[in-house]
């Protein structure tokens, strides 16, 4: 079983209803911590404004556990995370709920990469049913927690036809706020959920949902591509992916030319030539599975 670095792209402070929450100076604190990776004083400034009351104690403890684990702190932050689902899961006040998911969110990824599939199972499963119930299901972190629930039950041999429905649901709740939205954010939320279903798909070997989730892929970034202004550096990494994902899917269902023709166009990026890339072109050439990948937000 390979390691595998889930990608996770979330909103920062986006509620229920998909509107920007608080812009108190507690949150201007936060993400100004937040955006320059200081993550000593994110965890300063959790401790000080928790206890001047200016941020709520699930809020402080989503953080702390936020700041540990850029810090490598992982079981740290396992437990400020499950601190902070826990009395979230109490509140019925809005900036909870976007804390309960968010946590959840993070501590699901975290656990499907120590390969904790029944943890994240046990975690994920009631927090998806609660958001639901409460029609809180349109933020990344919500289409986040379906991917991860889909991964685990991969896993732990649940039914390809529920794993599916899972993934199906994911996928079109990404479409969906594309077609509302229209933002970057949308559209790289989307592209990373495809990342992590393609390549987990093909680590499974299940070959046939891993070339449609890369086939979906595929026409996301080309839609993508057509925007103004986009990175691109950003479009060649994820291009790689798909090729990559795409040719050992192929390869393997017995498809050996287009593998090979698919092949060729993952050799013409420019991630090809990196670290990762190098190590994807060895297996492909090699025929075995071993992904690695990773996208911070």
């Amino acid at each position: 079983m390979f390691a595998i670095a889930l990608t996770v792209l979330s909103a920062m402070v986006i509620g229920c209803s998909g509107q920007k929450g608080s812009t108190d100076e507690a949150t201007r604190l936060m993400e100004t911590a937040y955006k320059a990776k200081d993550y000593s004083r994110l965890m300063l400034l959790a401790d000080s404004l928790e206890k001047i009351g200016d941020l709520l104690p699930a809020t402080a403890n989503y953080w702390r556990g936020y700041a540990c684990d850029r810090m490598k702190q992982k079981d740290e932050a396992a437990t400020y995370w499950k601190t902070s689902i826990e009395l979230a899961g109490k509140s019925e006040l809005e900036e909870n709920l976007d804390t309960y998911v968010k946590s959840a969110s993070r501590l699901a990824n975290q656990l499907c990469l120590s390969g904790d599939y029944k943890g994240t199972l046990q975690m994920a499963q009631p927090v998806v049913a609660r958001l639901e119930e409460m029609k809180c299901d349109t933020t990344s972190d919500y289409i986040n927690l379906l991917i991860y629930i889909g991964l685990s039950q991969v896993s732990e041999g649940v039914s390809e036809e529920e794993t599916q429905q899972g993934f199906h649901r994911a996928c079109e709740k990404h479409r969906q706020n594309i077609e509302r939205t229209h933002s970057d954010n949308a559209y790289k939320n989307a592209i990373a959920g495809l990342v992590n279903i393609a390549y987990y798909c093909v680590q499974a070997q299940k070959y046939e949902p891993a070339l449609y989730y890369t086939s979906n892929f595929g026409e996301l970034l080309i839609e993508y591509e057509q925007r103004p202004w986009v990175d691109t550096n950003y479009i060649d990494r994820q291009v790689g992916r798909f090729t990559i994902y795409k040719a050992l899917a192929l390869d393997h269902l017995g498809r050996k030319d287009e593998a090979g023709k698919t092949y060729a166009a993952f050799l013409a990026t420019k991630f090809s030539q990196s670290a990762e890339g190098m190590t994807l072109a060895k297996d492909y050439q090699e025929g075995v599975v071993d992904i690695e990948a990773s996208e911070e937000p």
